[in-house]
């Protein structure tokens, strides 16, 4: 091993005189290369990221040259070699490591400058099992951890977002690195292995093995988007990505930056109106505020349910998100012209829509398919820890009457559509729901009240008597869907003053028996979907 071999200085300065580059992407690499070259750094490298190298003038090692260990196994196996690995590992200032890698002439790597196969594009790009497989790096994860685990003598550059810091820092002290930018190098490179192992993973468990377990023991978050601010401008946020089709992934065509509030209400506008295509072929539209519905509708033809889904509550559709099933159209465009929403969602808008909205700049238009099928985790975080299910998918099921009085056909469907509604409401939840001439339409809804009875009573039941009476219907034309089943016998009773004859909710209470007999009494039909929706 030569004489001069670096050493850390009183100050932790390591002088940079062999680097080993080594990467997919190469953005950037012959600057830094060049850069490098300049400082008089011995440059190794390996097939591609050489031929850029060395295709731009700068002078190269191959690394097999230096190990005198070829290539093999069509790429598979590269840079794994004790030399570089004695190279990258022992200690400089313990004589035992010094005096092993003078025995077995280990000359020291100073830097590494790596990063990784592609793997999280060829998930994207749902590539085949055997070019995923072929996409696991394993000789550049090895690499970066040995240079990061010997930090105290080696940096390492696991991107190119390191590349300009790390020039300016030998720039800056004679062609060294000091101590405190080889630690922050480190955490960085470790971060990125344990993001890329995540990734792997996770996709292999999805392919190779997916009933391995209930949920994934880690959830890849590395794709992030910093956002101005959480869901109040004194908390900070960011918007973490991962691998699967939804709203953290729409196509953005127009408009401002989405806050966190924004994203949070267009994935429950999403999510509804992806259940509302599942229950009907024909146009819906789900109209939310704060996470509620405030508007949803069904109906021929797409601007009248967009008319339909705004009126029931035009106070609330004020700065709302939207969401529909069907192609955004011109007519739809030219009545939200005059309104003021947030955000819309569609699978596609027509170029006459795209047209017409561009004069709001700051409305969001994102372009996403809905959801059809599959499934979904949901996160939450409560104090020292996480919450993980099994998000809230599909239709119930069944429905089955429980009364003597049963859902005519009409209802039947009514209730169908109701339950959808409720599903989506926070709890305690009731949605009031009707059928009208032009489709299906939510009357009045009760959301996040602390018992039943207030939802319906002061909530529900004022909006759906404004709506109705604009409807030309009356309360017995409507459906009255439950999130969760009613504890006692009052809300059926409550229903039944106001005029409800019709009432869809899953059952299960201890005392379903009373309240099946109290609508038996009242003439109420009841039917039980079996399936329970709360959500906090």
């Amino acid at each position: 091993m030569s004489s001069d071999s670096p050493k850390t200085d009183a100050n932790g300065l390591v002088k940079i005189t062999r680097a080993l580059l080594s990467v997919s992407d190469k953005t950037g690499i012959v600057s830094l290369g060049r850069f490098l070259h300049e400082h008089d750094v011995e440059i190794l490298s390996t097939g591609g990221t050489a031929r850029a190298l060395r295709d731009a003038g700068i002078p190269v090692r191959m690394v097999e040259d230096w190990t005198g260990f070829p290539e093999c196994f069509g790429g598979r196996l590269k840079t794994i070699s004790p030399k570089i690995y004695g190279g990258l590992l022992y200690r400089r200032g313990n004589p035992s490591h010094v005096a092993d890698a003078n025995r077995l002439q280990m000359d020291p790597i100073d830097l590494v400058v790596c990063n990784l196969y592609p793997f999280a594009k060829h998930v994207e790009l749902k590539s085949s099992d055997e070019e995923l497989i072929e996409n696991i790096d394993i000789g550049g994860p090895c690499m970066i951890r040995a240079a990061a685990k010997n930090h105290e003598s080696v940096v390492v550059c696991a991107g190119p977002a390191h590349y300009q810091d790390l020039m300016e820092t030998m720039a800056a002290n004679a062609g060294c690195t000091g101590i405190d930018f080889r630690r922050r190098m480190s955490v960085a490179a470790y971060r990125a292995t344990a993001e890329y192992d995540a990734a792997i993973s996770a996709e292999l468990a999805r392919r190779l093995d997916p009933g391995c377990e209930a949920f994934p023991r880690v959830i890849d978050l590395s794709r992030q988007t910093e956002l101005r601010y959480g869901e109040n401008p004194h908390q900070s946020a960011a918007l973490a990505m991962g691998p699967d089709h939804g709203v953290a992934t729409a196509t953005v065509l127009q408009g401002k930056d989405l806050s966190w509030n924004n994203l949070l209400d267009a994935d429950a506008a999403w999510r509804l109106a992806s259940d509302l295509a599942i229950f009907s072929d024909q146009p819906a539209v789900a109209v939310i505020k704060h996470g509620n519905p405030c508007g949803v509708a069904i109906a021929r033809n797409q601007a009248n349910a967009l008319r339909n889904a705004w009126d029931q509550d035009a106070t609330s559709a004020f700065g709302s998100i939207i969401s529909v099933t069907h192609p955004f159209d011109e007519e739809m465009a030219r009545f939200i012209d005059e309104k003021f929403c947030e955000v819309i969602l569609a699978p596609a808008f027509t170029p006459e829509a795209r047209q017409i909205l561009s004069r709001k700049k700051s409305l969001r238009l994102l372009k996403l398919d809905l959801l059809r099928s599959g499934r979904d985790i949901s996160v939450r975080s409560i104090s020292g820890g996480f919450l993980v299910q099994d998000e809230d998918m599909g239709l119930d099921p069944e429905m089955a009457d429980m009364t003597s009085l049963k859902l005519d056909a009409t209802n039947r469907e009514v209730a169908r559509f109701g339950a959808i509604v409720a599903k989506h409401l926070k709890s305690n939840a009731i949605a009031l729901v009707c059928k009208t001439p032009s489709g299906f339409e939510l009357a009045g809804a009760g959301m996040g009240q602390p018992n039943r009875i207030d939802s319906l009573v002061r909530l529900a039941l004022p909006r759906a008597h404004e709506n109705l009476k604009r409807m030309g219907l009356a309360m017995a034309d409507t459906v009255l869907a439950s999130d969760a089943f009613f504890p006692f016998a009052d809300t059926v009773e409550s229903a039944a003053a106001a005029g409800i004859k019709a009432i869809v909710q899953p059952g299960g209470s201890i005392r379903d028996s009373e309240v099946i007999e109290a609508c038996n009494k009242l003439g109420v039909a009841m039917a039980f979907t079996g399936r329970r929706h709360f959500r906090h």
